[in-house]
């Protein structure tokens, strides 16, 4: 039980509280997600496309029928590990903790999740309590 109240109480502090609605308001800020819109740009819209335009042929990162129904379920933290660990395709791996935080921002962002006054962590503990939920 102690555990379950402290990740409960980590995912609080991360996201910067709990709306009415039992949504997340904010796990990200706009400066941060601005960070990641550039590295985005430089590492992963080769393969994954631009994230405002969905374009089939490519790994969309958005999109109902997609993207957010694979993660829909699943932790944040989940999402963040998998690019650390296995992108870019080219270089798995190769990104700092700060650099894929800044990533999910950006990808959280085009999923229209809120942006707020608190940077996403790469905190995995922390991530992992927070579910892919826009």
């Amino acid at each position: 039980m102690r555990a379950l109240l402290l990740a409960a109480g980590v995912a609080l502090v991360v996201t910067g509280g709990i709306s009415a609605g039992g949504q997340a308001d904010g796990l990200y800020t706009s400066a941060q997600a601005g960070a990641g819109e550039g590295l985005y740009d430089d590492q992963c819209v080769s393969c994954h496309g631009n994230l405002s335009a969905f374009v089939p042929e490519m790994a969309a990162l958005l999109g109902d029928h997609t993207f957010r129904n694979r993660w829909e379920g699943r932790s944040i933290g989940e999402l963040f590990q998998l690019i650390q660990e296995e992108m870019p395709q080219d270089a798995p791996g190769s990104l700092s903790n700060d650099e894929t935080a800044n990533l999910v921002a950006y990808i959280l962002a085009g999923n229209r999740f809120p942006a707020g006054d608190t940077a996403l962590s790469s905190d995995l503990e922390a991530l992992n309590a927070i579910p892919f939920a826009p």
